[in-house]
């Protein structure tokens, strides 16, 4: 009798042991967004079933780049949800939601290439991104108006192409000199009125 309640205690401590671990292997690439030059990008994930939050320990790697996630998701609850990874400007723009991972600009490339999440728990090889700053490439490789989901169940839609665009360098020295010339008439002019 002692050796089948061992036994079954024993049972019963590594379901439970098993069960307060988080999983993370059911989580898949679903979007991927990104402006012209790639300082304005997202990567969308998502998950089917509860349980998977534990991300932390976990990398997903583009080419030469790689993002660790160090801390998992906030609850286990996480059947039909999304993690977001975005760079920093994200949150700011109209339409924009908090991201819940922050990756550095130009992380994937836009002419196309690969996206791997935990080893080879799911890799995307993916065609040219589009660029217009609206639209975010589809898993099944179909574009579409992006449409970014956090964790807290979030969602939005940017427009990345209206971000006001910098004047190249001779278009500000072209402006600096316009205001130099303008202001030294002006001083001429005062120096030529009687007093």
């Amino acid at each position: 009798m002692r050796t089948r309640l061992v036994a079954l205690a024993t049972v019963v401590g590594m379901l439970v042991a098993s069960s307060s671990q988080a999983g993370h292997h059911l989580w898949k690439f679903t979007e991927l967004f990104s402006n012209a030059t790639g300082t304005v990008q997202y990567a969308e994930l998502f998950c089917p079933a509860n349980g998977e939050a534990g991300l932390g320990t976990f990398t997903v790697v583009s080419g030469t780049n790689t993002f660790n996630f160090v801390t998992n998701l906030p609850s286990n609850t996480t059947q039909n949800t999304w993690a977001l990874l975005a760079t920093s400007n994200f949150a700011g723009l109209a339409g924009g939601v908090t991201p819940d991972y922050i990756i550095p600009a130009n992380f994937f490339p836009t002419g196309g290439g690969q996206i791997k999440y935990a080893g080879t728990i799911d890799i995307w090889n993916f065609g040219a991104l589009p660029i217009d700053g609206v639209n975010a490439l589809q898993r099944d490789g179909s574009s579409a108006p992006n449409s970014p989901h956090n964790f807290a169940g979030q969602s939005g839609s940017v427009d990345a192409n209206t971000l006001v665009p910098m004047l190249p360098t001779w278009g500000i020295v072209l402006l600096i000199g316009a205001v130099l010339i303008a202001g030294s008439g002006l001083l001429r002019k005062r120096g030529a009125m009687p007093a």
